[in-house]
């Protein structure tokens, strides 16, 4: 029988669907890296072998290795193994930085037994590329996360470290040399069962400072760079309850200039983010992305979806559960949660890319101790549908390139509100072109599309966006 008020009903609808598309899930295609690597504490992503491809880098606890899974191409992309490192100790964390200033991706590793605990592999070159090991600490003990940025701001990459037996924030000043030399400066030795370790310019007075967690005492703790040779450190506290501190990272998630902190908690159960809301010293405003996050272990930000603003991927390793959250924007934000999969074996170790050239994020993880000896990859195949379309940009707008400081690769952003000519060029401190990105009539949407530094030095680049009569630029720093 026909009912007026359903008739309505359905039109309303309808009518909504058209000029008010939602946002929807984005497809997921699912590959398969390694399957047989066992005990994933650590994933990288970088071009280790400057073919423009995007590598994996993996440190495993079982096989006490520093793998590299080197991208090959094809369709679906093939993997092919190679062992940096051996007899690593547990190893639990990689990254990979340019150390030496010979333009090549080098590697550094933490092992969580055994001597060293904090080595590098420099990256001698050739066809197949080899590796010479070097020491940077013997004695840093239960190494559970290591990584790598200039802290001095002296043009070459410094490595930090976080130990867990140790109680201990620590770096490692790159004071060149060859072999190099590196010089320790401890921040703490009382982070208790420290676990993770990264840095950002929190206080935007152009000094990096440092973030660290302790998973005992449920601390989030950044230290203010205060300057100096050697540097002094000032500690402040950013949150004492968030229960097992497990990982940070510092990103900008509500695009006002200043850096935030996201964090995973494994024994609160939560994917939360701090709010960076300025001031001396910074004043900090928590918000839960979710709790019921079962053991989370790690929180990754990154425009996953292509809308100019930063999302946040996370593993639940209680749960075997992989799941994004997308940004929905407001204050506070409004997340709306995608699960990627719910079968996937004590997921730990996350980063994300873009490993096959077009110009989505992908996904990768590794499965813990104990877990099911993956490694596998999760293609962003975007977003089908017409409810899926995102909404129109109303302006013209360049977004800031993230991340920022990079290195190699950084996405750019930009939106263009109609049919218009683009050029998107990247030039150099003195004002000479190093790279032009697009030179060609655009219909009107939201662009992303990866930028890479790879043969260029370190050093500030600024990228200009013209369209019609509109140009703006904005500078970027390559950090190796």
């Amino acid at each position: 029988m026909y009912n007026p008020i359903h008739f309505i009903f359905n039109v309303f609808l309808l009518v909504l669907l058209i000029f008010f598309p939602v946002l929807g899930q984005i497809n997921f295609w699912e590959g398969t890296v390694d399957n047989n690597v066992h005990g994933v504490g650590g994933i990288f992503t970088c071009d280790l072998d400057n073919d423009m491809d995007i590598d994996i880098l993996g440190a495993s606890l079982q096989d006490n290795q520093i793998i590299w899974w080197r991208n090959d191409g094809g369709e679906p992309i093939i993997w092919t193994k190679i062992i940096i490192g051996s007899n690593v100790g547990e190893a639990h964390s990689v990254y990979a930085a340019d150390f030496n200033g010979d333009n090549l991706k080098d590697v550094v590793g933490a092992a969580y037994v055994g001597t060293p605990g904090i080595a590098w592999w420099r990256n001698n070159g050739g066809n197949p590329v080899t590796w010479t090991k070097f020491t940077v600490a013997n004695n840093f003990i239960n190494a559970h996360e290591v990584c790598a940025y200039d802290l001095d701001k002296d043009n070459d990459m410094d490595i930090l470290g976080a130990s867990s037996d140790l109680n201990r924030i620590a770096w490692w000043r790159n004071d060149g040399g060859d072999p190099i030399v590196w010089t320790e400066q401890i921040l703490s030795n009382n982070v208790t069962l420290a676990k993770s370790v990264t840095v950002g310019d929190l206080d935007r007075d152009q000094d990096n400072d440092v973030i660290g967690v302790s998973i005992a005492n449920n601390d989030v703790i950044w230290w203010r760079n205060d300057g100096g040779q050697p540097i002094q450190w000032t500690q402040f506290l950013v949150d004492g309850n968030f229960g097992g501190a497990h990982r940070v990272q510092a990103v900008d998630l509500n695009d006002d200039s200043n850096l935030d902190i996201l964090g995973a908690g494994y024994l609160s159960h939560q994917i939360a983010w701090w709010r960076n809301d300025g001031g001396d010293p910074v004043v900090w405003t928590k918000q839960v992305i979710e709790s019921g996050f079962t053991n989370a272990c790690i929180a990754y930000a990154i425009d996953l979806d292509g809308d100019n603003d930063k999302d946040v991927i996370g593993t639940g390793q209680g749960i075997n559960q992989i799941a994004w959250w997308r940004n929905d924007g407001g204050e506070p934000i409004q997340w709306t949660k995608f699960i990627i999969t719910n079968n996937f074996t004590r997921p730990w170790p996350l980063y994300a890319d873009t490993l096959n050239d077009d110009e989505k994020i992908d996904i990768v993880v590794g499965s813990s101790h104990n877990g099911s000896n993956l490694v596998k990859w999760w293609r962003n195949e975007g977003i089908s549908g017409i409810e899926d379309k995102p909404s129109s940009p109303t302006a013209i707008k360049l977004f800031q390139n993230y991340p920022n400081p990079f290195n190699p690769s950084t996405i750019i952003n930009y939106s263009i509100p109609k049919l218009s000519f683009v050029t998107l060029k990247v030039y150099d401190v003195l004002g000479s072109e190093v790279a032009t990105l697009v030179e060609e009539e655009k219909f009107e949407g939201n662009y992303y599309l990866q930028f890479s530094g790879a043969g260029l030095p370190s050093g500030i680049y600024f990228y200009q966006l013209k369209a019609g009569s509109f140009v703006e630029t904005k500078n970027m720093l390559l950090l190796k």
